[in-house]
Parts: structure tokens; C-alpha cells; sequence
């Protein structure tokens, strides 16, 4: 079979993944192009439903995607993190489909990599943003209730932080963010305002933490200026929630 040259350019972690991949298989870059194009065009030009996929190519894509899809912590760090291959998650009736970005065409369904929707769900705990299906059949916390990873990685954040700036900080590294809750906090999702839970429940009270970092929450509209330097205990009414 005669062969013609082609000039590709590939992304640089997507070329380095192909690159691990192909010497996993003993073959080349070139011929794992070659064979992956040839049953894409084949399939294509052939009609082939749009629910089968080749198993060669999903071993190849799981190879390629795993680590990032099994480390990811959110939605949004999913998908930046499939960003650089080339691929992005996008709904479909009631799960997750894979799209190559540059041309928008369909690679596989998300649990054909082994990651479902229900599976990514409980995991970041809040269904996808706009996604249709966000009923708790799929396993998500309901508001005001937090798995316990995530309640322990709360009370080491708030353990931990030393300051407004470093708490906030922490939280948004997580894609979460504190807002005013009365007289206390609440902690919420950012991406789709879920509340999570209020700072007593992982932690310290609004008041403790005021102590603690010698001033009220920037932007907190209760005044508690009046709790530096007490050493009273704390009063007052601010919800703990129970499991």
C-alpha cells in the first residue's frame, strides 16, 4: 500500500499520550494514526450506529483520558483537563458523551470509558451544570448534606486556613465559596449555588473564625466586632446540620 506524507499538529500532552500508547502496543505514532483514522472513515462511511464504538479505540482513549477523568475534583476540572487532548464532555438524554473538539464529532458515551454520569455525580457531589437530569436517582447529596470526604477536606481547609483571603481562597481552589447565612456561613457550590453546608457543621462557627482572623468576613453583614476580645462562650443560634 502506498503511503503519502501528511503534516499533523497535535496538541503537546495529546501527542505525548499517543506517544505512550503506541510504544505500549510496539507500533509507532503514525500507524496508531493510521488505524484509528481508518475505522473512524470506515465507520463513517458505513453508516455505523451511532452507539458502537470500537473497542480498540476506547482501549486507546481510556489509556489516554483515565488518569485525568479519575483524578478530576469538579465538573470544571474535568473538563480542562480534557481540554488539552482535544475531547470535551457534553449532556445527552441522560448521561455524558465525549465530542473531539475541533470538529464536534461524536468519539463515545462516558461510560464506555467507565465513568458514568451517576458515577461523576457522586463523586463532585452536584449534578452537571445544566445537565437535565439532576433528580436524586442519581446519587446526589440533597442540599445541606455533605458526603464525608468532603466533610473531612472542609475541616482540614478551615483547620488550616489563617486568614479571610486563605480560607476563601482554599474553598475556591475546591469550586466553592463561603456567603453570609444569616448570622453565620453557608457554604455553596459555585458553579450552581448548591448549599452545601454551614461553617459549624465542618468546623467553627462564623463567630470563631471572626475571632480567630481578627475581623468580620469581607462583605458579611452582621457586625461582629464586638467578639474579638470575648472570652465568653459563643451564644447565639447557627444551624449544625445532621446527617
Amino acid at each position: 500500500m502506498e503511503l503519502e506524507s501528511v503534516s499533523l499538529k497535535l496538541p503537546r500532552d495529546l501527542l505525548s499520550g499517543a506517544q505512550r500508547v503506541a510504544t505500549a502496543r510496539d507500533v509507532t505514532v503514525g500507524h496508531l494514526v493510521r488505524q484509528l483514522l481508518k475505522r473512524e472513515v470506515d465507520r463513517q462511511l458505513a453508516g455505523g450506529r451511532e452507539g458502537d464504538t470500537d473497542a480498540r479505540l476506547l482501549a486507546a482513549l481510556q489509556a489516554l483520558l483515565a488518569r485525568d477523568m479519575a483524578e478530576a475534583s469538579s465538573w470544571e476540572n474535568l473538563q480542562e483537563r480534557l481540554k488539552p487532548h482535544g475531547y470535551v464532555l457534553r449532556r445527552q438524554g441522560g448521561g455524558l458523551v465525549l465530542y473531539k473538539t475541533s470538529c464536534g464529532t461524536r468519539v463515545c458515551k462516558g461510560s464506555e470509558l467507565g465513568f458514568s454520569y451517576a458515577t461523576l455525580v457522586a463523586r463532585f457531589g452536584v449534578p452537571m451544570p445544566d445537565h437535565p437530569h439532576t433528580s436524586a436517582s442519581v446519587g446526589t447529596m440533597p442540599a445541606g448534606r455533605i458526603d464525608p470526604t468532603r466533610h473531612a477536606m472542609l475541616s482540614g481547609h478551615i483547620a488550616a486556613a489563617r486568614s479571610w483571603p486563605d480560607l476563601i481562597n482554599r474553598l475556591a481552589v475546591e469550586g466553592m465559596e463561603l456567603r453570609p447565612m444569616g448570622a453565620g456561613l453557608g457554604i455553596y457550590i459555585t458553579t450552581t449555588g448548591r448549599h452545601l453546608c454551614n461553617s459549624a457543621t465542618v468546623g467553627a462557627r462564623y463567630k470563631t473564625l471572626v475571632k480567630r482572623y481578627g475581623a468580620a468576613m469581607p462583605g458579611h453583614p452582621h457586625d461582629m466586632s464586638n467578639h474579638l476580645n470575648s472570652a465568653l462562650p459563643e451564644t447565639g443560634i447557627e444551624l449544625i446540620e445532621r446527617d
